[in-house]
């Protein structure tokens, strides 16, 4: 069992308040991740340091929201009224009997005590206590003290992400005809018809931390085409000669940033993967930094460096079984 001081303690591992908490827990973040936010991340401390004005009206909010869906839902642990370490557990989705645990930070002079097992410790009672069924979270897989701390805490790996950057767009080679024909193989723009098998494709092809983490819904990129896009065909496809799909490209929006989103079959060839990246990258908008995500398959990451991006970050997607017995 983790003991929690009441709501105003100044010292010691308690829940979150909204109504005074907000600011010094955006101000922990920023310190912590500093090296690490990109302008979406720093919007969004921007706003929850904005809101922590409006606290005591966010308090009163929490009163219709069901557990995990609180605007500061977690636990934070002070030492003489500072906030040095805050970790956040939400409910994945509604409706959902996965729950994240993210955001887990410790004040660098106060790392090496303790609070971060204390911390998500408590985001893991609480999640089982609201009958949650697994706790999920991210961490970076060159993160040894977290990954140690996270697997003795009983999570394991379920899959991996990669975060990859190019600095600025434009056409990946001039490819010419719509339908671009390579020995085996060809990669095309989809159809719209092909809505369904393919998003039957990416469950079967995308590892479990993607599906979890990095969901891709098609439906709004294979609605949008021609002058109302801004990066021009959304999706193409790799597909055999024989008709079987082999992989698939799509650019979504991400955090304000055109993403691209490949998947591909393990039995596609690394020549193959490459053309569809090079023809997906044919859309890119010109100029603008690009992002793409990946499951870590080494022929979409050789398709990308050859394509100029660079790798940002491996994260590690893992799950706790809340059905089990804690560990002591």
């Amino acid at each position: 069992m983790v003991i929690t001081a009441r709501r105003g303690a100044n010292r010691g591992l308690r829940p979150a308040d909204v109504r005074r908490d907000l600011r010094g827990i955006a101000d922990l973040l920023a310190e912590a991740f500093a090296g690490e936010l990109d302008e979406a991340g720093w919007r969004i401390l921007r706003e929850m340091r904005f809101w922590a004005r409006w606290g005591w009206l966010l308090r009163a909010l929490e009163w219709f929201l069901p557990p995990g869906e609180a605007f500061a839902p977690g636990y934070v642990w002070v030492e003489d009224g500072r906030i040095v370490g805050y970790t956040m557990v939400r409910r994945l989705r509604p409706g959902s009997g996965d729950w994240l645990i993210a955001n887990v930070a410790v004040a660098e002079g106060f790392r090496g005590r303790g609070i971060g097992r204390a911390l998500v410790s408590a985001c893991l009672e609480y999640a089982r206590a609201s009958g949650a069924r697994r706790a999920v979270l991210q961490v970076r897989a060159d993160n040894t003290p977290a990954l140690q701390l996270y697997r003795s805490l009983g999570f394991q790996e379920i899959g991996r992400i990669q975060l990859w950057r190019r600095e600025t767009g434009g056409h990946a080679g001039q490819l010419g005809a719509a339908i671009l024909e390579i020995p085996g193989c060809w990669v095309r723009p989809a159809r719209a018809a092909e809505l369904s098998p393919l998003m039957a494709h990416v469950a079967a092809w995308e590892n479990p931390a993607m599906r979890l983490f990095e969901p891709l819904d098609l439906l709004p990129t294979a609605l949008v085409w021609g002058p109302l896009r801004p990066c021009g065909r959304g999706l193409w496809v790799l597909e055999a000669e024989d008709g079987r799909m082999l992989g698939l490209a799509a650019w979504t929006r991400r955090e304000g940033r055109w993403t691209l989103r490949p998947f591909v079959d393990p039995s596609a060839t690394p020549l193959q993967v490459q053309w569809l990246v090079t023809a997906a990258l044919q859309e890119a908008p010109r100029g603008l930094p690009l992002v793409a995500l990946t499951g870590g398959e080494p022929a979409l990451s050789a398709a990308l460096l050859a394509a100029g991006f660079q790798l940002a970050r491996t994260l590690i997607g893992m799950g706790c079984d809340l059905s089990a017995a804690s560990p002591r």
